[in-house]
């Protein structure tokens, strides 16, 4: 097996989120208190990697300090394109392997739709696998260029580079790609920024190898949904949304009962044992340990804290304590920094 490494583009500026702080990283933005681009790496670390690098760029304070602990950390002072990203890394230049390049600001992006692309990326021996996904909407996305009459890609245009038929495509670059890294780092030079933006894009490798021979292959997605990515606060809780479902759906499967899983908010961290009950309107959050057996809620807000077993805590807010077994919290109880046992 090749060695891996991943690459997570996070240097955008996310003007989009319509912050009045304008160092404020867009892959900073929590998602049930915990930096949506940490959902990315999190998504990554699980496929047995050598290292992961994140580029940074506007805001890059907020994102280095994110995810410092799990990555390292590269700077793109200027934003000149997903490829010029690439440039960047220079830790990479005479590494052997395959270079796994995602987007930060993608948090829905599971193991195991990488875990899929990389299976068929190593079997087939390709130069380039590319992600793509079919979307009724595409604009904004590059378009795929396949040869009329066969599964062939052949390139990927840009959107703002795309002529009127082109733009009716609707299988659209999804921004996920795997490069053997040698051919990447002969090519990265090659690359142009001859086109509407005047940015080096790393989709122009498709073209490129394609006329040199390599074996370029796509990666069609079975749900859109992996590569859905945030640029505006609307679109963060929609995957707030999908993410508290796909949490609260875990807990459940392991004995945890939720009432209303519509209102239950729960970090990906948390961790509750079984038979505990979340009743509804509760926020839990931190690194949250609650053991078996507990009643919490309704309206409840748990951060930071540790609970033991057969214990009921109603409508309270508690932070960064510790309760024993059998205790009973509430109403309206607020309980910070202490050890009730």
């Amino acid at each position: 097996m090749k060695d891996k490494y991943v690459v997570i583009l996070g240097a955008g500026r996310g003007s989009r989120m319509e912050s009045r702080d304008p160092n404020h990283s867009k892959v900073a933005y929590p998602i049930l208190g915990k930096p949506l681009i940490n959902y990315v790496i999190d998504a990554c670390i699980p496929l047995g990697l050598k290292d992961i690098y994140t580029v940074v760029g506007y805001g890059g304070k907020a994102t280095e300090k994110c995810v410092k602990d799990k990555s390292k950390v590269v700077w793109q002072k200027e934003i000149l394109g997903t490829g010029h990203a690439l440039m960047q890394v220079k830790e990479l230049a005479n590494k052997d392997g395959d270079i796994i390049v995602v987007g930060g600001d993608t948090p829905l992006l599971t193991t195991e739709t990488l875990e899929k692309v990389y299976h068929k990326h190593y079997k087939n021996d390709n130069a380039l696998t590319i992600c793509t996904s079919v979307l009724e909407r595409p604009t904004g996305y590059g378009r795929v260029l396949r040869e009329k009459g066969s599964y062939r890609l052949l390139d990927i245009r840009e959107d703002k580079d795309c002529n009127e038929e082109e733009r009716e495509i609707t299988e659209i670059n999804a921004g996920i790609y795997i490069i053997n890294n040698k051919l990447l780092q002969e090519y990265l030079p090659k690359l142009s920024n001859n086109n509407a933006k005047g940015e080096y894009y790393l989709s122009e490798l498709v073209k490129l190898f394609n006329r040199d021979g390599y074996r370029v292959e796509a990666y069609v997605l079975e749900d859109a949904q992996d590569i859905f990515s945030v640029s505006d606060r609307f679109q963060l809780s929609y995957a707030n949304r999908i993410i508290r479902k796909r949490v609260n759906k875990k807990l459940m499967l392991q004995g945890v009962s939720i009432e209303d899983p519509e209102t239950a908010y729960i970090s990906p961290e948390v961790k509750i044992g079984r038979d505990t009950v979340i009743l509804p309107n509760v926020m839990i959050g931190g690194n949250t340990v609650i053991g078996e057996g507990n009643f919490i809620g309704p309206a409840t807000h748990l951060e930071d804290v540790i609970v033991g077993n057969e214990n009921t805590i109603e409508s309270s807010i508690v932070k960064r304590s510790k309760i024993g077994n059998n205790k009973y919290i509430g109403p309206f109880a607020e309980i910070e920094d202490e050890e009730i046992c």
